[in-house]
C-alpha cells in the first residue's frame, strides 16, 4: 500500500455551498482559506466570534458568508458540496461527518484524521503560483514550516515566472495555429520555460558572485586601513 494514498486536486468552489459548523478560531481559519474561492459559505454555531463576522467585509464588497447563530440541526448539510465540522466537541464533529457520508457529501472533522474525507493543506500563493502541502494528516506543523520556507523561495526566485511563460505561450498559440502543430507549439513552450528557469538560475549565481566580490573588496579595504 502506498505510504501516501491521497489524491491532490484543486477544487473550483465558485457559487458552491460550503458549510462550516463551528464559530471559533479553527472555523475562522477554515473561512480565511476559503475567502478567495467565491464559494457560498454558511457558518452555523450557537456562539460565533467577531472575527468571523468581520470576514464578511463591508458594503459594497460584502462576501458571500451566511451566518446562523444557532446549534447545528440534522439536515443543515443538505445541498452542501463540502462540510467542515469545526466544533469543540469531537463526537459532534464525527456525527456530522457520518451524516454527510450517508449523503455522499465530502466532509472534514477537524483534528480527527479518521473522520476526514479530505485534509485542508498549507497553501503557498505567490502571483499565479499556488502550492498545496500535505503531510497525510500526520504533522500539520511540518506542513506549516515547509510553507514558510517554500514561500520565501518562490517569492525570491519564481514569483513572476508563470506570467512570463504564459505570455510567450499565448503568442505561440496565436501565431502557430492548427491541431497538426500541437507538438511544435508544446516543444517551443517547453524550450522557453527551460530557458526562463536557466536565466533565473544564472541571475541568482551572478548576484551571489557580485556579493562575494564586494565582500572580498570590503575586507581588503578594511585590512589596508588597519
Amino acid at each position: 500500500m502506498s505510504l501516501n494514498p491521497l489524491y491532490p486536486i484543486f477544487l473550483k468552489l465558485k457559487d458552491r455551498k460550503v458549510l462550516i459548523i463551528g464559530g471559533g478560531f479553527i472555523a475562522l481559519q477554515k473561512i480565511q482559506g476559503l475567502l478567495n474561492t467565491e464559494a457560498n459559505i454558511t457558518v452555523i454555531a450557537p456562539k460565533i466570534c467577531q472575527e468571523i463576522y468581520d470576514s464578511r467585509g463591508e458594503f459594497p464588497n460584502i462576501r458571500k458568508i451566511e451566518i446562523l447563530e444557532r446549534d447545528y440541526a440534522y439536515g443543515d448539510e443538505i445541498g452542501s458540496f463540502i462540510v467542515i465540522a469545526a466544533t469543540d466537541e469531537p463526537e459532534v464533529n464525527n456525527m456530522i461527518v457520518n451524516r454527510c457520508r450517508d449523503q455522499m457529501i465530502i466532509a472534514n472533522s477537524v483534528d480527527q484524521p479518521d473522520y476526514c474525507d479530505f485534509y485542508v493543506p498549507s497553501i503557498i500563493e505567490s502571483g499565479s503560483i499556488k502550492v498545496a502541502i500535505s503531510t497525510n494528516g500526520k504533522a500539520p506543523s511540518v506542513a506549516q514550516k515547509l510553507r514558510l520556507d517554500l514561500t520565501a523561495l518562490i517569492e525570491q526566485r519564481y514569483k513572476n515566472v508563470v506570467d512570463i511563460v504564459n505570455e510567450f505561450r499565448l503568442k505561440v498559440k496565436n501565431k502557430i495555429l492548427g491541431e497538426e502543430n500541437f507538438e511544435r507549439r508544446a516543444k517551443l513552450i517547453r524550450w522557453f520555460t527551460t530557458r526562463t528557469f536557466r536565466r533565473i538560475r544564472n541571475a541568482r549565481i551572478n548576484a551571489a558572485l557580485i556579493r562575494a566580490k564586494r565582500k572580498k573588496a570590503e575586507e581588503k579595504r578594511k585590512s589596508a586601513e588597519s
